[in-house]
């Protein structure tokens, strides 16, 4: 009696949408029926479907109608696409829920399996994101089963499905990801993901441990990543309605990324599509947009649709298991983002502007592969050259904006670096411990330089053999310029009159270094002092002259672990500094 109870307030708040749907428990083998998808263009093309059979199981997750499809449209497609998924299907004139499944590799093409994610499941998602009439449409645990329904764990041959424990071999069809503005480089990265940890830096360590390589869209669940046309003002869109084409926007534009799907239902504002996850994220703020697809194509694993994704139209703030749903109207805001690059080689400039969902798994793919492009477009090549780099993150949740200067080498490939530690760093941010920094803005600007704007240390002196303790030490640092002149830098250094100590190191190096390991790891008390830590990091064009001593911890270990004791530092504007030189010193008591 609890379990109608409750299917009677789920419906009771569905038909007060107006919405006229069949639930699961009323669905039979052998009902007909039919759905709705665009194959090409703007027209949406109706195709038939037969109930094969009914799986309702305890819960949601393994409830499925099993349909034969057949029909023009899905002769003409090669089968059941990908690209399909939310495609409604009615029977006996209601819906019933969203085509999502299809076994790959599948040899009939005319009269193919397919699954669909019953409504009920759906509409969940749909009571997520429209909080107001969640109250109205709680979710049952579970239901009654319906008449026919096999709970048996014994597999059943139906069709060419195997039902193992209820389950069909099926696979989702996972909607193909559109991808306009990136070239052959950048889309792979996009697909494959990239290491945060390319290259050392003091940051990494300010990472949690399980991150490191940013997984693409193919480790993320995605099927297909297709570069495709952009969307222009003259191409053709459906208004957001069942069996219209719908996108999921990740990024919008100078670069676009994003699903393509198709619209299940629409009730009010509020829209459901794919009737299967995209990402799987839950809660989100991505784009929800308008589509277009241009055909769909056949292929021996699974047909897919090839479009592109157009004007945002809402957001998208639900990736469930049964569906995602969206808002049109309520835009996320994201992460507006603008790179300006220049090539002093041939002194040609340009600038990138993207929308960026802020969405901690994938802002730091997203904001690495736009950036990439920006280099790559200005450039026009891959190769060798020095690059510097400044950029400021705004976000809701950051006490202040972060900004910060770096200049990087490398003789190999420079693009790669340029968005590299803008990239790390909101990284650092979206897993900060402090609060959700709402990233707003980056905005970065790259001057790259052909060659190689670098010097070396090659030499260190002091003025004297041994110290003691509150002495001055005097230094003159020797550098060459990379194909360059001889140039020095004198400084001097105090040690500190209470050190204890046989000795004192004197360093010189570039940029930053690697913590000793005498030294703690840094400790923030709060968000501010995690963005000052990070803008005082020392960027690579820095000469840095350091005492280091042996930490009190080195009698106990039983040798000398250093920590830094006194420091300073040489700008070399726009010039990587590298190279180490140390000089071990002799102290000796004060009196001595």
């Amino acid at each position: 009696m609890k379990k109608l109870a409750l299917l009677a307030v789920v419906w009771g708040g569905v038909l007060a949408l107006g919405a006229n749907i069949i639930p699961l428990s009323e669905v039979r083998s052998g009902m007909t029926g039919y759905g709705l998808t665009v194959v090409a263009g703007t027209e949406i093309s109706r195709f038939d479907v037969e109930v094969v059979a009914v799986l309702d199981e305890p819960g949601d997750r393994n409830d499925f109608i099993i349909v034969r499809a057949f029909g023009d449209a899905i002769t003409r497609s090669g089968g059941v696409a990908q690209g399909m998924s939310g495609s409604p299907i009615y029977l006996d004139g209601r819906l019933a829920g969203a085509l999502s499944r299809a076994a790959a590799w599948s040899a009939d093409r005319e009269r193919p399996l397919a699954l669909v994610t019953p409504i009920e499941a759906m509409l969940a998602v749909l009571a997520e994101v429209v909080p107001e009439k969640t109250q109205s449409r709680p979710r049952p645990d579970e239901r009654e089963p319906g008449p026919g329904a096999d709970h048996g764990a014994e597999p059943t041959e139906v069709g060419d499905f195997a039902l193992a424990a209820g389950l069909p071999v099926a696979e989702e069809l996972s909607s193909p990801a559109m991808v306009s503005g990136l070239s052959a480089r950048a889309l792979s990265v996009l697909s494959q993901g990239f290491d945060l940890r390319m290259a050392w830096h003091p940051l990494a360590d300010l990472l949690p441990v399980w991150r490191g390589e940013v997984p693409g869209l193919l480790d993320l669940g995605v099927a297909r990543v297709l570069a495709a046309p952009a969307a222009t003002g003259r191409t053709p869109s459906l208004a957001l309605a069942p069996g219209a084409p719908v996108g999921v926007g990740l990024t919008m534009g100078d670069v676009t990324i994003g699903a393509l799907g198709t619209v299940t239902l629409v009730e009010g504002d509020a829209v459901l599509a794919f009737g299967h996850p995209f990402l799987f994220t839950g809660r989100t703020q991505y784009f929800l947009t308008a589509a277009h697809v241009f055909d769909t194509i056949p292929a021996l694993d699974f047909s897919f649709k090839f479009g592109t994704i157009g004007e945002v139209l809402g957001g998208v703030f639900a990736d469930r298991w049964a569906a995602v749903g969206g808002i049109i109207g309520r835009i996320p805001s994201g992460i507006a983002t603008t790179f300006r690059v220049h090539d002093l080689d041939r002194d040609v400039a340009h600038e990138l502007e993207v929308g960026v969902v802020d969405e901690p798994r994938l802002s730091a793919l997203l904001l690495y592969v736009s950036g990439l492009e920006a280099v790559d477009q200005v450039l026009d090549r891959i190769g060798p050259g020095t690059v510097t780099v400044r950029y400021t993150i705004t976000g809701h949740g950051l006490p202040r904006p972060l900004a910060r200067e770096n200049v990087f080498l490398s003789t190999q490939d420079i693009a790669r670096f340029v968005p590299w530690e803008m990239a790390l760093v909101a990284d650092v941010l979206a897993y900060n411990a402090f609060a959700n920094p709402g990233l707003t803005s980056v905005t970065l600007d790259a001057t790259v330089q052909p060659g190689f704007a670098a010097t070396e240390i090659v030499s260190l002196q002091t003025d004297r053999d041994s110290y003691a303790p509150g002495d001055r030490v005097r230094f003159i640092a020797t550098l060459r310029g990379w194909r360059g002149d001889i140039e020095q830098r004198e400084g001097w250094l105090r040690i500190p009159a209470g050190i204890e100590a046989p000795f004192i190191e004197i360093r010189a190096y570039g940029g930053p270094r690697r913590r000793e390991e005498g030294e703690p790891a840094p400790v923030f008390e709060s968000f501010d002092d995690l963005i000052e830590h990070i803008e005082n990091i020392p960027s690579n064009d820095t000469l840095i002259v350091e005492l280091l001593a042996a930490a009190p911890i080195s009698a106990v270990v039983g040798e000398a672990w250093l920590h830094g004791v006194a420091g300073v530092a040489h700008r070399f504007p726009n010039t990587v500094v590298y190279g180490t030189v140390s000089l071990l010193l002799p102290l000796q008591a004060p009196e001595q």
